[in-house]
């Protein structure tokens, strides 16, 4: 019997390569403008009543991560006592969790219309 030879062709390939580092920008993108929108959402509904200004002032949040690996958004207190204000009282004045929770939905909705928009973008073989 002879042996039969063919030359495959991987076409999904060159296009993830291309399209992969697009979609990261995309996700990049969306976490950096997270950053600003977490700050305001934090501050906003922060359900403590303000002495000094300072703890609300002192909400913070920062995207970093790893090109093509990871992203993350990090929200914080920059003041020294904040973390007395998530934990004491049982957690009756605590917003890192609910602002947590309240961007998650947001971002996982961004980064799915960014990634939609990369892809639709893209030219079909």
């Amino acid at each position: 019997m002879a042996k039969k030879s063919f030359i495959e062709f991987n076409s999904l390939s060159p296009g993830l390569k291309a399209l992969l580092p697009k979609i990261d920008a995309a996700v990049g993108l969306v976490f950096d403008m997270a950053e600003a929108e977490a700050e305001t959402y934090a501050r906003g509904n922060a359900p403590w009543t303000d002495r000094t200004g300072n703890a609300r002032a002192g909400l913070m949040a920062k995207h970093s991560g790893e090109a093509m690996r990871w992203h993350e958004l990090v929200i914080y207190h920059s003041m020294s006592y904040g973390v007395w204000l998530e934990v004491r009282f049982s957690g009756r004045y605590a917003i890192i969790g609910p602002t947590m929770l309240h961007m998650s939905n947001i971002i996982a909705a961004n980064i799915a219309t960014a990634i939609h928009h990369v892809t639709s973008r893209e030219p079909r073989p």
